[in-house]
């Protein structure tokens, strides 16, 4: 008879729970594994990734594997934030973020709920900055 860590560990290397892929474990086996992991405890992996500028330089950010699009934008406004010199003008990022986004291949990361995983975003790739265009801009009399 299998022990419950060898069942688990089957279950997650066939891609399933333990639940549903063993009658030798009970729900509420299942629910104390489960709650044992400490998931966050576990070190963050984070991808190094590159920003290009509209004026053609760049900078570097670094940010969790499993960040969002909201989280991304933070890195871009800290790195900024280091890079800016003293002596100049604060900027205003709800208004930087109202005209320009992030941009990865073909896609603009305007959707703040969205994770960097969900366009395969991997640790060296560029990340550009792109102009919103807006329908309402372009009505205005």
């Amino acid at each position: 008879m299998l022990g419950l860590r060898a069942v688990f560990l089957e279950a997650c290397i066939c891609g399933t729970t333990a639940y549903s892929s063993s009658p030798l474990l009970h729900p509420e086996e299942y629910y104390s594994v489960r709650k044992s992991f400490a998931y966050h405890k576990l070190p963050h992996q984070l991808l190094n990734l590159s920003v290009l500028k509209l004026d053609g330089s760049r900078f570097e950010i670094q940010v969790p594997k499993g960040a969002s699009i909201a989280e991304l934008k933070e890195a871009v406004v800290e790195a900024f934030g280091q890079i800016q010199g003293e002596g100049q003008a604060k900027i205003s990022w709800s208004l930087v973020w109202l005209h320009f986004c992030l941009g990865y291949k073909r896609w603009k990361l305007v959707d703040d709920k969205m994770y960097i995983q969900d366009f395969r975003i991997k640790d060296g790739d560029q990340l550009t900055t792109t102009r919103i265009w807006k329908i309402e801009n372009h009505l205005r009399l």
